[in-house]
This record gives C-alpha cells, structure tokens and sequence, in this order.
C-alpha cells in the first residue's frame, strides 16, 4: 500500500529546461566549448553535473570544476533557476495527494538549497514535508544517495511504502537500487521507451493518471 510520494523536481515538477539550457549554453560559450544540437541539451535536465557535464558535454577534467561554479553563478546567484512554470495539472495533483492523507517528498539531483529555493518562489512547497537535494561538496549527488537521504530524515517510511515519481531513466535506476518502485511520466524530457526499459513499474501520460495509479496500489 503506498503512503508515501517522492517527487524528481526537474522535468516532473516543474519545467526547468528553458533556463537549464539558457546557462548551461552561457557556460559553453564562456569557455569556449561548441555548442550541441537541443536534444543533447535536453539530456543535461536531471542527471548530476558529474554526468551530464563529462559525458554529454565533453567538458575537460581540468574545466569541469570552474565551469560547475560558473553555470551555478548563471542559475542561482543571477536568479536563472526562477525561470520555471510548475507543469500543468502538477499543482493538482499534489493538493488531491495531500488532502488524501499522502505524505510527499521532493528527492532531487539539483541541490537543496537551490530546490527550496525554486518550489519556494512557486508557492508549492507547502505541499511537502521534506525536500531533500544534492550536496555542493557533492557527497550526496545520484539519485540514490540523495533518497537514502530521504529515508534517513524519515525514518518512519518504510521503502515496501513509497514510490518515486520522475521523468528520466535516473529516476528508475536510482529508485531500483535502494529497492523502491519508480513510476515514470512523460510530460518531462524522458521517453516512454527508456522508462519502461529501465524498470518504471508503470509510466503515464498525465498527472490525473499518476493519481489514480497511487489510490489503488
């Protein structure tokens, strides 16, 4: 039976690709890397930097540092990260969750300060008991350790009791690994095909069908 919902925040929360990519082409530009088509951009939205960087971007190991600092300068300092829309029924779906008696959870790779910073200026983390993100020093960073994070500041949930929603292949590895159920939705920059493949226990199109889904399992 779940109680519990845990949320990926980029890509199922929110929109946050605009801005994500807008910083993430300033970075480029400024060191002086080529710019790649959008659907290698899009990739960018959701994984860690210490993935999406080296691998999707080819930046250098002797860049990657001062290149992470300039883009979070772009993103949280200048205010880039506010340039996001909560995905449309979204907001609906976390009110009907919570008036059910659902406890809910953001479980994001973007980091906490920055996460809180984001649901704050949007008015929905009303809707969450616990928002847990990466770290800067980057000790929390996969998608896993940032849900055993979750779980270590709720002791009382138990993993047979909780689910995570997210829009990428991330999401399903990361929530696989620690032994929960993820399921996918495709309104985020994900495909139906790479949820399924690996392992999303079921993946939707829209946030009413994520609700139905919840109230009977």
């Amino acid at each position: 039976m779940i109680k519990n919902v845990y949320f990926d925040l980029d890509g199922t929360l929110i929109d946050s690709a605009p801005s994500i990519i807008t910083c993430i082409k300033r970075t480029l530009e400024k060191y002086g890397y080529d710019i790649p088509d959008y659907s290698t951009l899009l990739k960018c939205v959701g994984p860690p930097f210490t993935k999406s960087f080296p691998e999707y971007l080819h930046v250098r190991d002797e860049d990657f540092v001062e290149m992470v600092a300039y883009y979070r300068n772009l993103y949280d300092k200048e205010n880039g990260c506010l340039e996001v829309e909560v995905f449309e029924g979204v907001e609906g779906l976390l009110g009907a969750l919570v008036k059910r008696g659902y406890c809910l959870g953001v479980c994001t790779s973007k980091p906490e300060a920055v996460s809180r910073k984001i649901l704050g200026h949007l008015g929905i983390d009303k809707y969450f008991t616990e928002i847990c993100g990466a770290t800067l020093d980057a000790k929390v960073n996969t998608k896993a350790q940032v849900l055993e994070l979750c779980f270590k500041r709720s002791p009382w949930h138990l993993k047979d009791e909780t689910i995570l929603i997210g829009d990428t292949e991330f999401d399903c590895i990361g929530a696989n690994s620690i032994g929960i159920d993820c399921v996918g939705i495709t309104w985020g920059s994900g495909t139906r095909e790479d949820l399924e493949h690996h392992g999303a226990v079921a993946v939707f199109d829209y946030p009413d069908e994520v609700l139905n889904y919840i109230e009977t399992n």
